[in-house]
């Protein structure tokens, strides 16, 4: 069961992972697409980076969101030549390639690790 939506964000893979390279299968996302069901084609997609990889993308609206993509797109993304991982955040509405956040996190985090986005006030302490 679903609702009706105008749109979805879509992860995609890639040929040539630099996963590959390591000897692992080629499991990762290269990045996103963002999906107009009511005009019936891809509105823009935005790739992660040249050796990076992210596991699936995580919708959550704005605060006060005017429409239904009024929000933001974040995952987890790994630089396989860093070695490092970061927490990205970028604008649905807009899908601007340059994120609103980017944090690097202390360790790596795998992808298929899956989260729920929680508000500060909705934490019981």
């Amino acid at each position: 069961m679903g609702y009706k939506c105008r749109y979805a964000w879509l992860s995609y893979f890639w040929n040539n992972s630099p996963a590959e390279k390591d000897g692992k299968d080629n499991i990762y996302f290269e990045g996103f697409a963002k999906f107009d069901f009511q005009e019936e084609k891809f509105v823009k997609k935005i790739k992660f980076g040249p050796s990076h990889s992210a596991g699936e993308v995580f919708y959550h609206p704005r605060d006060n969101a005017k429409s239904e993509d009024d929000g933001y797109m974040m995952s987890f993304v790994f630089d396989w030549k860093t070695k490092k991982t970061e927490f990205v955040m970028w604008d649905a509405l807009t899908m601007n390639e340059t994120p609103v956040l980017r944090v690097e996190t202390k360790e790596r985090v795998p992808h298929g690790f899956h989260t729920w986005f929680v508000q500060e006030n909705e934490i019981e302490v």
